[in-house]
This record gives C-alpha cells, sequence and structure tokens, in this order.
C-alpha cells in the first residue's frame, strides 16, 4: 500500500535536475545499479524526504539551541546598548538614544 503509494507519486512527479548534498550518491546509485527511470524517481522523491526531514531535524535544535541562549542574549544586549549609550554618544544624546524617536532598521546577522 504506502510502496505503492510512493511509488505512484514518484513517477507522477519527474524531478527536476537533482542537485544538493546528496546530488552525487543520487547519480552514482542510479548509475552503479542501473536503476529504471521509475525507480530512479522513487529515489529522489526519497533522497528530496531525507533532506527535508535533516533540515527540520536541524531546524528544531537549533530553534531549541537559540531558546536556550535567549537569556543570555538579552544580558549581552543590554551590555552593549548600555556600553554605547554611556560611552560612545556624546554628552547629552543618552535621551535620544533611549527615547522612541530613534528607529533603527539594523538587523542582526543571523
Amino acid at each position: 500500500g504506502g510502496a505503492a503509494g510512493t511509488l505512484v507519486a514518484a513517477t507522477a512527479f519527474r524531478p527536476a535536475p537533482a542537485t544538493g548534498p546528496f546530488t552525487e550518491y543520487e547519480r552514482e546509485l542510479s548509475r552503479t545499479f542501473k536503476l529504471s527511470p521509475e525507480r530512479t524517481s522513487l529515489l529522489h522523491v526519497l533522497i528530496a524526504g531525507y533532506q527535508r526531514d535533516i533540515d527540520r531535524i536541524k531546524s528544531t535544535h537549533m530553534a531549541h539551541t537559540l531558546s536556550a541562549m535567549e537569556p543570555e542574549l538579552a544580558r549581552t544586549g543590554r551590555w552593549y546598548r548600555e556600553q554605547i549609550r554611556d560611552k560612545v554618544l556624546p554628552p547629552g544624546k543618552q535621551a535620544e538614544f533611549e527615547g522612541p524617536s530613534l528607529v533603527s532598521t539594523w538587523t542582526p546577522p543571523r
């Protein structure tokens, strides 16, 4: 049932030329085992699913890691903001820096 459904989906899906971390692996399997176009399509669907699952797992763990780091990142951000306000800005500009009129377009790098 499930394998037949996957095979039907694979034959209906005509993959674009493969690119990604498993591209060469996919080509090598297809070449070594002389896979038919249907089996090559199924392999492509499975490899693409595997890559999506790896990306999802990495994303989930990264989100958890970032969440755990959030308090320290917030403390560090406050410390640097205070240093900029108190040590970098010219005298009398601290209120402007803290006020709502300062709108920054800067975003931290990812």
